[in-house]
């Protein structure tokens, strides 16, 4: 198989060849790349052999001086949408599924406009600009995601970080009323601008009371899948065949903290529950940054090939791991 085709395969909840895999990274660990390459124009997803490639995301100028955060809503032009959409063609043609950049959403992006707090407590003190500032940036959010299905990418990044290292950031009666009805209009209208286009969303922490709500408004794939404060053997069990898994490899517990032979057995056991049956794209469960080093990064590639394939005596020799790990979930 080939890229493309391996993660269509996954998404369709069926063992491609092989799992599927990326890893995002920041500048830094990009540089070290081309520093131990010697190679200044090295393409980190090609080197590795990466499944999935991002798409450019679109430049998104500053707010002017003067002018309230709240009034900015540019969307991309169209000849930002052309350029974008060359760029995705290429890696179409190239076998390879193309995601698009990630922007925040809509909670994401009401606590740039009004703060932290603001954003939790006016549900409460002043409910209808709320709803009507919402309503403002859903609208915006369907202009901007909507560029990129215009432009052709495979997967839509939607998201926002709901949960934090223990919880979720606001009550699930609260995340149904303000903002589940808007996720809902956002994917709807994505799916209806571009028929066969998947969205995945991105949430960081425990979101294990929201993933339910995330299939039933259309999500396909739940990105990040935080393995420190979720049991993804349960998220596998649970929820498994309604919605793929992209992540869920600790960037805390098992890439920033640990050597190489702790990368390679983290990978490895989290395959081991992760990959059967499909509905797995393989990743970390963040973006990588700074603090992780370069022996973690060689060894979490090398861990992939390792147990990315799906013979059948891979499969007997993982069995008890997978027993261990969700029977204790």
């Amino acid at each position: 198989m080939n890229s493309r085709e391996r993660v269509f395969t996954a998404l369709r909840h069926e063992e491609p060849d092989r799992v599927p895999f990326n890893m995002r990274v920041c500048g830094e660990i990009v540089q070290r790349l081309r520093d131990w390459t010697g190679d200044p124009n090295v393409d980190w997803h090609a080197y590795f052999g990466h499944d999935i490639r991002p798409s450019t995301g679109f430049p998104i100028a500053p707010c002017p001086s003067g002018v309230p955060v709240w009034d900015w809503t540019p969307s991309p032009t169209a000849a930002e949408i052309d350029e974008a959409a060359k760029a995705v063609r290429r890696f179409i043609e190239q076998d390879f599924v193309v995601a698009s950049g990630y922007q925040r959403g809509i909670f994401e992006e009401a606590k740039r406009w009004f703060g932290d707090v603001d954003t939790l407590t006016m549900p409460y003190l002043d409910p209808k600009r709320f709803g009507e500032m919402l309503d403002r940036l859903t609208q915006w959010k369907m202009a901007v995601y909507g560029a990129w299905v215009i432009c052709g990418v495979d997967v839509v990044w939607i998201g926002d970080d709901l949960g934090t290292q223990r919880s979720l950031i606001m009550s699930p009666a609260d995340y149904r009323y303000w903002y589940r009805p808007r996720h809902r209009i956002l994917i709807e209208h994505l799916k209806a601008l571009g028929p066969g286009v998947k969205v995945a969303f991105h949430c960081c922490g425990h979101v294990t009371p929201l993933v339910r709500d995330l299939i039933e408004i259309g999500v396909d794939i739940l990105e990040a899948v935080q393995a420190e404060t979720m049991d993804i053997g349960f998220l596998k069990r649970e929820f498994g065949r309604d919605i793929v898994f992209w992540g869920g490899i600790g960037a805390q517990s098992v890439l920033a903290c640990r050597d190489p032979a702790d990368v390679r057995e983290g990978v490895r056991k989290t395959l081991a529950v992760m990959a059967p049956g499909g509905g797995y794209i393989a990743a970390p469960c963040h973006t990588l940054t700074e603090e992780v080093n370069w022996e973690n990064v060689l060894a979490y590639h090398e861990a992939i090939r390792c147990f990315r394939d799906y013979p059948d005596g891979w499969r007997k020799k993982e069995s008890n791991a997978v027993r261990i790990m969700t029977a204790n979930s």
